[in-house]
């Protein structure tokens, strides 16, 4: 290991607790719940070197529940059983459980229940409900369950508790004045504000055992007006209370802020909360650990070393790529796998849709598909893959790993498909990991061999003539031109004219001083890239049928950074209308539920509305498939990717694993 990185791999105390590195994994949902995947998810951190790994938000008691979010929970007996077998599976590997204890109060809807939401004031929640301000039996109850869920974990096996006093949550309602106006013993001055928070700590630490440790997430920022700040009453909290904990976990922002919190790649650059914490850790005397998008290796030991935090966090690295500790002690660091702070993951497990990952597929599968292990092939075969995207690159990587004798066709100069195309767009610069990562790894398999350029290009006598036993065709999609959306299935009349351009003509083409009209039903990255590329030089009306333009960003929490940045630009947004027509010099919308009328300037117009798979190629070989197999070495023909049915990154990432998985 190299002695820049073995700051990394020192222990550290917390409380009674020896942690093996200073890696942790802070608590995470990934609406898996309680079972073997959930077991499987995190020991497999533990396995690839995290020398702490917090279970996710646990649930302590009925007065409290995301439905239909599958999350972590304590609140009965029934719960500890799976969290031992959990506990034990870490702790095989040399590392160590804690689970963060969790009361949601107003931000939990508390549809399982029916019950109405706890908070400590009654105010406005912008969801179709509005919390009870809880009177002091609520407050006992609640404060008992914190107790009683600590037990369970003491039970369960964990080395310590996380009090969840961060995000906006019930503790966090009652820390910060944003939430709390009450005007008894647990409102108005910062010390009545802290009460619930310190009765919690009393709670849990007589239901622990002596040693286990108890600290606390917790937002020393939470970005909004009237909240708590780093240089305010934010880091006063932690002066008062760190004589009561044995270590901080710290980040900013709530929910009203959730954009900082969970900062996508688009808004934040990496490392972006480091700033908010440096005081604490140099002022307390407990470890302050803190994450915010830290990926590189050289960056995480630098903030160790200048003393920004005493542990290092990894949510969405330590998903991206859960090895990451054993490849920086073992000098692999260029095998990381990089996270690209895309968000997916959050915006499937905050959904109750099971967590996922652009760069890493094996996510929810490690059981099955442990992530650095490959099952080697018995029958190696030569393998011919047409087409460098994201599927294809990931099928032709893990059939190398598996011992695949595989070339891959590329017709561009360069790997990375779509992935290429919508990393060039405006804030999106790291997806082009996803790209990187996997050229690297095929020029470092001695069993793969990549061609690029149009030499490349592979038509049906080019693969009937190869040699190759399988075929495996992952040729992308296009862009449709004609404009039609889920409403009308039809063209746009009008579509064939010379000013109506792709997405990639679009980027492609000098456009300046024009009126531009982008009709959209993607709703993502690429009508949003587009509009900002082409705003900085033209006018952009911006066309959708749905009821708010970029609607598949709200949970990936790029949205209001995209909003607000095409509202500096003056792109003009004209929601719930489609095109009827595109004309020489105008396009004519209605509306989708009056069908009024209105005519907008359009020098260019710009259809993002769905993409087709490029599946000739495969249609044309599927449909002469028993003549390929028994007058050539062909055995079998695949599609994968968006050439099946275009969908996100990631899904042609996973599909390509798979099918590479399965063969």
């Amino acid at each position: 290991m190299s002695t820049t990185y073995s700051r990394l791999f020192e222990p550290i105390e917390l409380g009674p607790v020896t942690v093996p590195n200073r890696i942790f994994q802070p608590p995470h949902g990934n609406a898996y719940g309680l079972g073997q995947r959930q077991t499987d998810f995190r020991a497999e951190k533990a396995k690839g070197g995290f020398g702490l790994i917090v279970q996710e938000y646990s649930q302590i008691d009925d007065t409290t529940d995301v439905t239909p979010v599958d999350s972590g929970y304590l609140h009965d007996d029934e719960t500890i059983p799976p969290q031992k077998r959990m506990v034990d599976a870490v702790h095989a590997h040399g590392s160590k459980l804690f689970v963060e204890l969790w009361h949601g109060g107003a931000t939990a809807g508390n549809y399982g229940s029916r019950q109405p939401p706890l908070t400590s004031s009654q105010r406005p929640t912008g969801r179709n409900y509005t919390p009870k301000a809880m009177e002091r039996e609520d407050i006992r109850t609640v404060l008992d369950a914190f107790g009683d869920a600590a037990d369970r974990a003491r039970r369960a096996g964990y080395d310590g508790i996380e009090l969840h006093a961060a995000h906006g949550y019930l503790i966090s309602q009652f820390l910060s004045p944003f939430y709390n106006d009450r005007d008894d013993e647990f409102g108005g001055s910062l010390e009545n504000r802290m009460r619930f928070f310190e009765d919690a700590i009393e709670r849990v630490r007589d239901n622990v055992s002596a040693d286990m440790a108890v600290g606390a997430r917790y937002t020393i920022d939470e970005r909004v007006d009237g909240g708590l700040t780093a240089d305010g009453d934010g880091i006063e909290v932690m002066r008062r209370l760190s004589d009561d904990l044995d270590f901080w976990d710290v980040d900013i922002g709530i929910k009203q802020s959730i954009d900082d919190m969970i900062g996508p790649s688009r808004r934040h650059e990496k490392n972006y909360q480091m700033d908010y914490l440096k005081a604490a850790t140099r002022e307390l005397d407990v470890p302050v650990g803190g994450a915010g998008r830290i990926t590189d290796p050289d960056d995480a030991a630098a903030l160790l070393e200048e003393n920004y935090v005493d542990m290092i966090g990894m949510a969405r690295q330590s998903i991206s790529d859960p090895h990451w500790p054993r490849k920086v002690k073992a000098g692999d660091v260029d095998r990381i796998r990089e996270c690209i702070g895309c968000n997916i993951c959050v915006s499937q497990s905050r959904q109750g849709i099971p967590l996922a990952c652009t760069q890493n597929p094996t996510v929810g599968r490690e059981g099955d598909w442990p992530p650095e292990t490959y099952e080697e092939a018995t029958d190696p075969k030569g393998v011919l893959v047409v087409g460098g995207g994201p599927a294809g690159m990931e099928f032709a990587r893990v059939m190398g790993e598996r011992g695949h004798l595989v070339h891959l066709k590329e017709r561009e100069d360069r790997l990375g498909g779509r992935v290429t195309f919508e990393a060039g767009l405006p804030e999106l610069g790291e997806w082009n990991r996803v790209r990187d990562w996997r050229a690297a790894e095929l020029d470092r398999l001695e069993t793969v061999s990549v061609h690029t350029g149009p030499r490349a290009e592979m038509g049906s006598d080019d693969v009937r003539t190869y040699g190759a036993e399988l075929v495996v065709i992952a040729t992308g999609a296009e862009w449709d031109e004609t404009g039609a959306t889920s409403g009308t299935h039809q063209p746009v009349p009008g579509w064939e004219r010379d000013h109506v351009l792709t997405p990639t003509d679009a980027i492609a083409t000098d456009l300046s001083g024009r009126t531009v009209v982008i009709y959209d039903e993607e709703g993502y990255n690429v009508s949003a890239g587009v509009a900002q590329s082409l705003a900085a030089d033209n006018r952009v009306i911006f066309v959708t049928p749905r009821a708010s333009a970029f609607q598949e960003t709200l949970h990936t929490f790029e949205r209001r950074t995209i909003f607000t940045t095409l509202y500096d630009l003056g792109v003009e947004f004209v929601a719930n209308h489609t095109l009827e027509e595109v004309r020489d010099d105008e396009v004519v919308a209605s509306n989708v539920y009056s069908g009024d009328q209105r005519s907008y300037e359009a020098d260019t117009v710009v259809f993002t509305t769905m993409r087709e798979s490029n599946d000739d190629l495969y249609r044309s070989l599927k449909a002469d498939a028993e003549s390929l197999r028994s007058s050539t070495e062909i055995e079998s023909i695949h599609a994968v990717g968006d050439c099946v049915a275009p969908r996100r990154i990631a899904d042609a990432v996973y599909a390509g694993h798979e099918l590479a998985r399965e063969l």
